[in-house]
């Protein structure tokens, strides 16, 4: 009997303990679990931003640019001549026989009155030369036969210095013909119209180690693009590929373009750059690369509008211009599983749901659907990641956070180009409010940098 009892109380220790443990789990685990996933936070974008209702253009590379004109004229120095006056500057404009710069002559004008007087001895040796010529002949004429070879030998020794004289004549000709070449062109002109580009009183080198000329100039009339590219990027463009080009001061004002060359032969060259960039890559052994960058040009359909030396954005046409109806999304944003698609939304009580959506068209040149129900332009959405759930407090992103989740690692934002985070950002972001540009490569042009340093390429998500 007393085993019986002993049997059931050890029963009823064991029931308890379960009880108790299984009371347990649940406060700790699934309490816990609810009470700190409504504590979690999902950042989240407008839609309106997202979609480029109203300013943006979607989401497109932007490589920065610089006009310039289609000929540039280098103005070289003669290297053994001294300058006595400048008459140019950065930045003038000339026209055709306008003086550029002019030779210092006075030493020029003392070699040219030495080198006549030489000239005339040489002329005088010549004239006696012959005349000595002439009274041997006629000296042999009238000499015995015996001394007839003295004769001839004398003959062909002043019939050779004659003729070493004729040829010190004709040099000396041609140095004179270029000395007063020379003092007569000391004054330098240009042979173009356009703009003084650069004056150089001073040896300097380009990147590569290469002298830069004297002066440049660019001509007037025709214009041209001068872009600027990382290689990260450099082979996402092609030549013949059709481009926007967007004012810098006015998103609204574009231009049609057509790549018309890529220079891979050499980096990027201007007066405020190396040619290359530092970047920072996800991967812990890319830290502090070097990301070369290279020039692109592009040809405008008109340039009746451009000004010599105006910077502006270059982004590829994929029909970002073209109006469409209603409201379109990136993929990136949508969550599509069979023939579904959904969105994390922030509802009504700032809380995140996975919402269904309806689609309608899809635009494979900007990989954007068309939403037709579910989500409103004023409404907000987080971008897709592994830890995103329902109920998540939802933040609108101002700039200051990462999207979404803090789920970042391992999602390819660029779409497979690592394209890492450039360190010699030359300028802030431009956009208004809620733009989420990012600069993703080097420099080539800004209002302030006169050389035209800048961002070489930015994502906008408008």
């Amino acid at each position: 009997m007393k085993k019986k009892q002993k049997l059931i109380l050890m029963i009823g220790i064991i029931i308890a303990v379960v009880i108790i443990a299984a009371i347990a789990v649940y406060f700790f685990f699934f309490r816990g679990e609810k009470r700190s996933n409504t504590n979690e936070t999902a950042y989240v974008d407008p839609v309106s931003v997202i979609a480029g209702l109203g300013s943006g253009t979607g989401e497109e590379n932007r490589f920065s640019g610089v006009v310039e004109s289609q000929e540039v004229t280098e103005v070289k120095k003669n290297a053994d001549k001294q300058i006595k006056e400048i008459f140019v500057s950065v930045g003038d404009e000339v026209t055709v026989g306008t003086p550029l710069f002019e030779y210092e002559t006075e030493d020029t004008a003392l070699t040219l009155e030495q080198e006549r007087i030489n000239l005339e001895s040489i002329k005088n040796d010549i004239s006696g030369y012959y005349s000595q010529i002439a009274e041997l002949q006629k000296a042999k004429n009238q000499a015995p036969a015996d001394e007839q070879l003295s004769y001839t030998t004398q003959i062909q020794t002043a019939q050779t210095n004659a003729k070493r004289a004729e040829y010190n004549q004709r040099a000396k000709e041609a140095e004179i013909e270029k000395l007063e070449n020379d003092l007569t062109n000391a004054t330098v002109t240009s042979t173009m119209d356009g703009i003084i580009q650069e004056v150089n009183e001073n040896t300097v080198y380009d990147n590569m180690g290469n002298p830069r000329p004297f002066m440049s100039i660019m001509a007037s009339g025709e214009y041209r693009i001068k872009g600027k590219i990382n290689e990260q990027n450099v082979w996402s463009i092609s030549e013949g590929q059709p481009v926007i080009i967007r004012s810098r001061v006015d998103e609204t004002q574009t231009w049609k373009g057509t790549i018309s060359k890529i220079d891979t032969s050499s980096t990027y060259t201007d007066s405020s750059s190396s040619g290359g960039v530092t970047y920072i890559s996800g991967s812990s052994g890319d830290m502090g690369q070097t990301s070369s960058s290279y020039a692109f040009y592009v040809t405008p359909e008109s340039s009746g509008d451009f000004m010599l030396g105006q910077h502006v954005f270059i982004e590829l046409d994929n029909g970002q211009e073209e109006p469409k109806e209603g409201l379109w999304l990136p993929s990136m944003y949508l969550v599509l599983e069979d023939n579904d698609a959904y969105a994390w939304v922030a509802d009504s009580k700032n809380r995140l749901e996975r919402r269904k959506l309806t689609l309608g068209d899809y635009d494979s040149a900007l990989d954007e659907y068309q939403i037709l129900e579910g989500l409103t332009a004023e409404e907000y959405i987080a971008f897709p990641g592994n830890l995103l759930h329902e109920g998540m407090t939802c933040v609108i992103n101002d700039g200051t956070h990462t999207n979404s989740s803090d789920d970042m690692t391992g999602t390819d934002m660029d779409g497979g180009m690592d394209m890492g985070t450039v360190t010699d950002m030359a300028e802030p972001l431009d956009g208004g409010s809620g733009d989420a540009s990012q600069i993703i490569g080097g420099d080539a042009g800004d209002g302030a940098d006169a050389d035209g340093g800048d961002a070489d390429a930015q994502t906008t998500a408008q």
